[in-house]
């Protein structure tokens, strides 16, 4: 397969260190120039607030600074990605401000509150009241509370890991967000052994997989999921899956990737301000340290 060339590695170093936010540079130093584990969690804790939650910006495309269940599954997302200590006070106050904001809806989180509208945000992040279900984002906090959640939080954890599961094998209209959070409680489960994972929720998490992900090269400039986005590296327990369609896609990135070093976001707000033009350089730089570490991943950087 064809590698990122060091000349465009360094682009993309230099990029992010030009434009990106100090949580893009602390992951970039973590996974290419040696730093630390320690550092990502002093940069992330600057998004937390008194209540256990993120936000403050954490989720680029809304600054709302107050907490919201979206930028703090956001935060378990990071945990999970560079195997921060989840076990330290930080991770456990976000458990506790899941379990203290847990409503009786059917997605047991809303996923921003109606306060969001008062400061600036993405168009598709305005509030909607709770009314059908989804795994976005509870199916990444059942994950967390099942396996490092007090006893309260682990069997609040087991109760929204079944419905979750309930609507993996069923034929409820699965986003590719949903797909993302259900891959992530899939693994905590599976590692666990827990009894929801079966014979026919494996085959089921391959089935939501296959449909969400878009096998039109043509599309791949839109807002759809790519191979890489659901199977980011080798080892993963899906990679067979999507194994035809690594090399196209890693050759989609290469051939997309810009002379100064990002990829254009297949998303925007919609409107020119200094606030959403300053969002789409955040996302590039976001979006530069993902595809980076799965090239690295993947064994694709040629740093010669």
């Amino acid at each position: 397969m064809e590698k990122l060339k060091m000349s465009q590695f360094k682009n993309i170093e230099e990029h992010i260190f030009s434009n990106g936010r100090d949580i893009e540079k602390v992951k970039w130093n973590y996974t290419f120039n040696k730093g630390s584990k320690e550092d990502i969690v002093s940069e992330l804790i600057k998004y937390q607030n008194e209540d256990g939650g993120f936000g403050k910006g954490l989720e680029a495309d809304m600054l709302l600074p107050s907490s919201t269940s979206i930028a703090s599954t956001e935060a378990i997302f990071i945990a999970y990605d560079y195997d921060l200590n989840c076990e330290e006070p930080w991770f456990g106050n976000l458990l506790n401000y899941f379990e203290k904001t847990i409503e009786d809806t059917p997605s047991f989180w809303e996923k921003v509150p109606k306060e969001v509208e008062n400061f600036p945000h993405a168009p598709w992040w305005i509030y909607a009241p709770d009314t059908k279900f989804t795994p976005n984002p509870c199916a990444v906090v059942a994950s967390a509370f099942i396996k490092y959640g007090n006893a309260v939080q682990k069997e609040i954890g087991n109760k929204i890991a079944a419905r979750c599961i309930e609507f993996l094998n069923s034929n409820e209209e699965c986003s590719d967000h949903d797909c993302y959070c259900l891959q992530r409680l899939f693994i905590v489960l599976k590692e666990l052994n827990s009894n929801l994972i079966s014979d026919v929720t494996i085959r089921s998490m391959e089935r939501r997989i296959l449909d969400c992900l878009c096998i039109d090269e043509t599309k791949w400039m839109e807002y759809v999921s790519q191979h890489l986005d659901l199977v980011t590296s080798p080892e993963s327990q899906w990679y067979k899956l999507v194994e035809a369609f690594i090399e196209k896609n890693f050759s989609f990135w290469i051939n997309t990737l810009k002379e100064e070093g990002f990829w254009q976001p297949n998303f925007s707000w919609g409107v020119d301000s200094e606030v959403a033009r300053n969002v789409t350089k955040i996302w590039t730089c976001y979006i530069a340290v993902k595809r980076a570490r799965i090239f690295k991943a993947f064994g694709l950087i040629n740093l010669y």
